[in-house]
């Protein structure tokens, strides 16, 4: 680490691109010390990734303009002013241009010179709310010519009553201020009925423009922060980034009404305008960025790809996990035929997300590996070890048990979910990546992109089936069989895709192979569910491992459930009775705890009809529109509640277990609703008793979409016993 603050905060942005707290405190510390390249390459650096910010070229220009480097002071406003929509630069570029321009020596070609740096500035950012000290300054302008002939004096006066025109009928902040000044002075110019008549021709759309700005402080609540410091909204725990975004979505809102009765152009104008500025000052919300590009691609989408393609690269920068911006750019290359490029897109993101994974888990090793080497994490021996007969002579197995402590625990388990959400999202992002490929380039490129599974270990069983299903419908049956047949050799007791495989099978209509694959299935499955329940039975168990093999009972106890309600329905509609009422008898054996007449009633259900629930058990919500099994789980809750009696873990589903949560906690975990029931005291539960604790106290799922994979552990651990 470097010694001086500087060196320390170089290092930090360095590793944190995207903090611009830390960038911006480098800055003042270089500006400072005022050591002119290292200021200039600072800025530059900065600026590479912060392009929009207005601030920091402000800062950049009037560090050169301090130093008279007229020349950089150019190149700069060359760089910027295309790109940024700020009152503050415009108002910067306007002096500039005074400044090398006087119009006392310079005489009218100066004066030329200055009105048209005004009238860019004026075209620019003359929208904006806060644009009237813009305004005023162009009004000053006029004003202070001193004209040498009564023509001179008629064309002065023209002049300033044509700008008033102008910006009078724009809503801004002081609209009120600049019509009292024009009154005033058009009263003092001109006769009091060319006044009278000057006036009252304007009147009018002065008043539209001043009620549209009342609307607008009402529709914003007067909220609207144009000096935010920008920050992700996944860091956003008081919401104002969410907030900040609802008030830019209103005024853009109020913008489409056109209340002002503008002509379509001059809409068009005004709402990029506001969208401009909302992505300049919300540099890390994608939402904001998606929106502004499919705004502009409505007016015209060929004419505008290019542009939209360019401004999402921008957009990227400030945001390269961005999924939501990466699949936006990869379909406008598509559309486009620059396949390469659109692939590219995914690539980063793949890059991105592999470097974060393996980050997480270095750190889940490292603080692992601490444990091991302190008297926190001492090794003891197992109680099966213990208890073994002592004339055994076989080498007794002493298993490393982590006796962590509460904080530990919490680091750990939010750092397994965080690696399993980046599994997923690693896996999504290939399983689109073959899909981008087999619309453009073919079968061909979509085998080289499944080849790429091995650059990445946790691959998910997803991309398996996704690959499968793609080489099926180009009939590549025989292929697909064997991507499934390969994907068994590392899924076979992963209960999800046990699921998926059953649903090939009777996609195809493998009737025999069904048949032997679901006995596999169950069989594999239930093992799991053994080993899971015989393992919490033990009292020396960590508690890391106890939440994993609590998940991990609860994972295949729902897939059990599925695959064989899935061949249930499956034998009912195209097989035989008996196979029905055997699989349906195996069912409650597996699962005591269920309903017979549920498990029946479901295989006389239609597609947005369940007649029985309706008819014979009066329940009046029975009509679904939908299929049930969409999804990872059957919505068993759907059922009258008075007519049947199920236990909290026949209710178990990946997404139930995320969508009950419903309130978030300061660090972004989120909570478990209050227990309906008070259960036996959590921490007086013995490991043996733990699995019971499970109908209190509902373990999250960490299983679904990756918002739902964010775990309430503190109340988790709460159900450790002691």
């Amino acid at each position: 680490m470097s010694l001086d603050i500087i060196g320390q905060l170089e290092e930090v942005v360095e590793a944190q691109p995207w903090n611009y707290t830390l960038w911006s405190k480098l800055i003042d510390q270089v500006v400072l010390k005022d050591k002119e390249e290292q200021v200039r390459a600072t800025f530059d650096k900065y600026l590479s990734i912060f392009k929009f910010d207005a601030k920091q070229w402000s800062n950049y220009i009037n560090f050169e303009l301090n130093r008279g480097d007229f020349a950089r002071v150019e190149k700069l406003f060359a760089r910027c002013l295309p790109i940024t929509t700020d009152v503050d630069i415009c108002r910067t570029y306007v002096l500039y241009v005074r400044r090398v321009n006087d119009v006392i020596t310079g005489g009218e070609k100066a004066r030329s010179t200055v009105v048209l740096a005004f009238d860019f500035a004026a075209n620019k950012v003359g929208v904006d709310l806060e644009s009237h000290d813009l305004w005023k300054d162009y009004l000053d302008f006029f004003k202070s010519w001193t004209p040498s002939s009564s023509w001179e004096q008629q064309q002065k006066n023209d002049l300033i009553r044509k700008l008033y025109r102008r910006c009078l009928v724009i809503p801004t902040s002081k609209i009120e201020s600049i019509w009292s000044e024009y009154t005033k002075w058009e009263n003092d110019v001109s006769t009091p009925n060319s006044a009278s008549k000057f006036i009252a021709d304007l009147s009018t759309s002065y008043m539209e423009a001043r009620s549209w700005n009342t609307e607008w402080h009402n529709v914003t609540n007067n909220s609207l922060r144009r000096k935010l410091v920008p920050y992700s909204p996944l860091n956003d725990k008081t919401n104002v980034i969410d907030d900040q975004v609802s008030v830019w979505y209103r005024w853009i809102d109020l913008e489409k009404k056109n209340n002002l009765k503008l002509q379509p152009q001059e809409l068009q104008n005004r709402l990029e305008y506001v969208y401009k500025r909302a992505t300049s000052l919300l540099p890390f919300v994608p939402e904001m960025w998606f929106r502004y590009v499919q705004f502009l691609l409505q007016q015209n989408h060929d004419a505008k790809r290019g542009a939209c393609i360019e401004l999402l690269s921008d957009a990227l920068v400030l945001n390269p996990e961005s999924y939501l911006l990466t699949f936006q750019q990869a379909e406008l290359l598509e559309r486009e035929h620059a396949f390469g490029k659109a692939q590219q897109c995914f690539d980063n993101l793949i890059k991105v997300l592999t470097e974060k994974h393996a980050s997480v888990q270095g750190e889940i090793d490292q603080i692992k590996k601490a444990l091991t080497n302190s008297q926190v994490g001492k090794l003891v021996k197992s109680e099966a070890t213990e208890n073994k007969d002592a004339s055994d002579d076989e080498e007794e197995d002493i298993q490393p048990i982590f006796h962590l402590k509460e904080a530990d625990a919490l680091t750990i388990l939010k750092l397994e979910d965080k690696l399993l959400e980046l599994r997923k999202s690693v896996t999504l992002v290939y399983v689109k990546l073959m899909g981008l490929c087999k619309r453009s380039q073919g079968i061909k490129e979509v085998r080289s992109v499944f080849k790429q599974r091995k650059n990445f270990k946790e691959m998910g069983h997803e991309l398996y089936v996704e690959n499968a299903l793609i080489e099926f419908y180009s009939d590549n049956k025989k292929t697909a069989d064997k991507i499934f047949d390969l994907a068994m050799k590392s899924f076979a007791r992963n209960g999800a895709f046990l699921y998926s495989y059953l649903d090939y099978l009777v996609l195809t209509n493998a009737i025999e192979s069904l048949k032997v694959f679901f006995e596999v299935a169950v069989t594999n499955l239930l093992k799991e569910i053994t080993s899971d329940k015989e393992a919490l039975q033990v009292a020396t168990i960590n508690i890391l491992d106890q939440r994993t093999k609590l998940q991990l009972l609860k994972q295949n106890e729902f897939f059990l459930k599925k695959i064989v309600k899935r061949y249930i329905d499956f034998s009912s509609r195209f097989l035989d009775l008996d196979t029905v009422l055997s699989l349906q008898k195996r069912y409650i054996q597996y699962f005591p705890d269920c309903d017979e007449m549920v498990l029946f009633a479901d295989r006389y259900k239609l597609d947005g009809l369940d007649a029985i629930a309706k008819y014979d058990l009066g329940d009046k919500d029975a009509f679904t529109f939908g299929n049930e099994e969409e999804g990872d789980g059957f919505n068993e809750d759907s059922q009258p509640s008075k007519r049947r009696k199920t236990s909290s873990k026949d209710r178990y589903s990946p997404e139930s277990a995320g969508s009950k949560r419903s309130t978030s906690t300061s660090n972004g975990l989120s909570s478990i609703p209050q227990k309906p029931e008070q259960g036996p005291s959590c921490m007086a539960l013995s490991a043996t008793k733990y699995t019971e604790c499970s109908k209190y106290c509902p373990m999250p799922d960490i299983l679904g979409h990756p918002r739902n994979t964010y775990l309430t552990v503190e109340n988790w651990l709460s159900c450790l016993p002691t």
